[in-house]
């Protein structure tokens, strides 16, 4: 089953970089990815699908979330989207 995710973040050097790194660390394979850049946060949407074992997107999205210059993450099936600490 795969599951889109839309993350909001700061432009940063490396940030795309370390966002890919988390998701693929954290057991999922990346299907898709499209980038739109924006004035103040850019926005990385990932179609990502879990290895096998028991694995939760609850738990990955609160990771993403709770990373430097994240300001939001969503998934695309209409969940509620969680908004990072600041």
């Amino acid at each position: 089953m795969t599951t889109q995710i839309d993350i909001d973040f700061l432009p940063a050097e490396g940030a795309v970089v370390r966002l890919i790194g988390l998701v693929e660390r954290r057991g999922y394979e990346l299907d898709a990815m499209s980038y739109a850049p924006a004035s103040t946060t850019h926005r990385l949407t990932m179609t990502v699908r879990p290895r096998p074992g028991p694995r939760r997107i609850e738990t990955l999205k609160a990771q993403i979330a709770r990373m430097y210059g994240v300001t939001s993450v969503s998934e695309r099936m209409g969940s509620p989207r969680l908004e990072a600490a600041s």
